[in-house]
C-alpha cells in the first residue's frame, strides 16, 4: 500500500509542478509581449475556462468505463504540448491557446483524485485528499521557487522547457500507477450520472470551490506578481513570493490529514480560511514591501490550503464509488468558472480602476464566501 501511495505522490508532485512552474512569471511575460491587462485575464483564465468545459465529461467518461489511469497518462502528454507551445509563442495569442492546452491537462486531476481516494475506505476520504493535495501544493511550491530564478538566469522562455521537462519525468512516473482491475465493474446510465450534479451537499462546496479559486487565480496566480513589478520587486523574487504562499497551503494540507482536525466543525474552519484570503487581498494595494506582500501571501496559502481539500472530499463524501469521478468532474467543472471567470472580471475590473480595485473586490468576494461557509453542515 505505501508503495502505491509513494508512486502517486512522485506522480503528483511532477504533474503540478509541470503545470505551474512558468505561472510566477506569466502575467509579466504576457504584459513584456504587449498584451493588456484585459488580454493577461483572458490568458490566465484560458487555464480554468478548458476545464470547466472538459472536467463533467471526462468524469462521466472515466466512470463509464471505469478507468482513471489512461487519463492521467494523457494529462502528461497534454503538459508536455503546452510547455513546448508556450515557449514558442511570440505573441498573446499563442499564450491563450497553449496556457488553454494545460488547462486541458490539469482537467485529467479528477481521476487523480477519484484513483488515489480508491485506496482508502470511505471515512478516510477528507484525510486521503488533504495528503494527496500536500504533494499537489508541493509540487507547485517547487515549481514556484524555482520558476524567477531560472528565468533569470536563462531568461523569459526557460520555465516553458523546464515544464516539459519535468512532464516527460511525470509520463514515465505515472505508467507505474496501481489501478486495481474493474472488469465487474457495473456500468451506470449516462442520465443517473448526469444526475449526480444535483446533491447539495455536492452543489453547496462547489460553490465556496468557485470563489476560493478566484482568489487563488486573480490573485496569487494571476494579478500579484504584475503587482510586485510595479513597485519594483525583481523577477529573480516572483517565484519567491509565490514560494511563500505554496509553503504554508502545503502545510496546511497535510494539517487537514491529522485525525485530530476531525474535533473541529469543518464550516467554522472553512470560514476562516475564508477569511484568510480576505486578509490577505484586500490588503495589497496598502503595502509597498516585499515583507508585507510575503505576509499576506502567507495567509493566504493558508487559507487555500485548509479550505480546498476540505471541499473536495465534502464534493464525493456522500457519492457512491461508481458515480465519485462524475462527481469530482462536476466539482472541478464548476470552480473552473472561478479560475477563467475570477481573471476575466479581474482584468475588466483593473481596467476601469486599476490593479488595486481587482484586489479589494477580490476581498469583498472571499468575505461573502466565509458567510456562505456557515450554511454547511456541521
Amino acid at each position: 500500500m505505501k508503495d502505491r501511495q509513494g508512486i502517486f505522490f512522485i506522480t503528483t508532485f511532477l504533474f503540478w509542478a509541470s503545470l505551474y512552474i512558468y505561472v510566477p512569471i506569466l502575467s509579466p511575460y504576457a504584459e513584456h509581449l504587449g498584451s493588456s491587462l484585459q488580454m493577461i485575464g483572458f490568458i490566465i483564465g484560458s487555464y480554468g475556462f478548458t476545464q470547466f468545459l472538459l472536467r463533467i465529461p471526462l468524469g462521466i467518461w472515466s466512470d463509464r468505463i471505469a478507468k482513471r489511469k489512461v487519463f492521467i497518462i494523457i494529462g502528461f502528454v497534454l503538459s508536455i504540448i503546452s510547455g513546448l507551445g508556450l515557449a514558442f509563442s511570440r505573441g498573446p495569442v499563442g499564450l491563450l491557446v497553449f496556457r488553454g492546452l494545460s488547462g486541458v491537462s490539469a482537467a485529467t486531476w479528477v481521476t487523480f483524485t477519484i484513483l488515489f481516494s480508491s485506496y482508502f475506505e470511505s471515512s478516510k476520504v477528507i484525510s486521503s485528499l488533504s495528503l494527496l493535495n500536500f504533494y499537489n501544493q508541493a509540487g507547485q511550491l517547487f515549481a514556484n521557487l524555482l520558476s524567477g530564478f531560472i528565468t533569470q538566469k536563462f531568461g523569459w522562455t526557460f520555465p516553458f522547457y523546464s515544464a516539459a521537462i519535468i512532464a516527460s519525468l511525470g509520463l514515465l512516473s505515472s505508467v507505474f500507477i496501481y489501478e486495481k482491475n474493474s472488469s465487474n465493474s457495473k456500468e451506470v446510465p449516462i442520465k443517473e450520472l448526469l444526475l449526480t450534479g444535483r446533491e447539495p451537499l455536492l452543489l453547496l462546496s462547489s460553490i465556496l470551490a468557485i470563489l476560493l479559486q478566484y482568489f487563488s487565480f486573480v490573485v496569487s496566480y494571476g494579478f500579484l506578481p504584475l503587482y510586485a513589478t510595479n513597485i519594483g520587486i525583481p523577477k529573480s523574487e516572483l517565484g519567491v513570493l509565490t514560494f511563500i504562499s505554496s509553503v504554508p497551503a502545503a502545510l496546511a494540507s497535510l494539517l487537514n490529514s491529522r485525525s485530530f482536525m476531525t474535533r473541529f466543525s469543518q464550516k467554522h474552519i472553512l470560514a476562516y480560511g475564508f477569511i484568510l484570503t480576505c486578509v490577505s487581498s484586500i490588503f495589497i494595494p496598502f503595502t509597498k514591501s516585499f515583507f508585507t506582500l510575503s505576509l499576506l501571501q502567507c495567509l493566504g496559502g493558508i487559507g487555500r490550503g485548509i479550505n480546498y481539500p476540505i471541499l473536495m472530499g465534502l464534493s464525493i463524501l456522500n457519492i457512491p464509488e461508481e458515480k465519485r469521478a462524475t462527481a469530482m468532474g462536476f466539482f472541478q467543472a464548476l470552480y473552473g468558472i472561478g479560475m477563467f471567470g475570477g481573471p476575466f472580471i479581474g482584468g475588466y475590473i483593473g481596467s476601469i480602476w486599476g490593479l488595486n480595485g481587482i484586489f479589494i473586490s477580490t476581498g469583498i468576494i472571499v468575505a461573502i464566501a466565509a458567510l456562505l461557509s456557515m450554511f454547511l453542515p456541521s
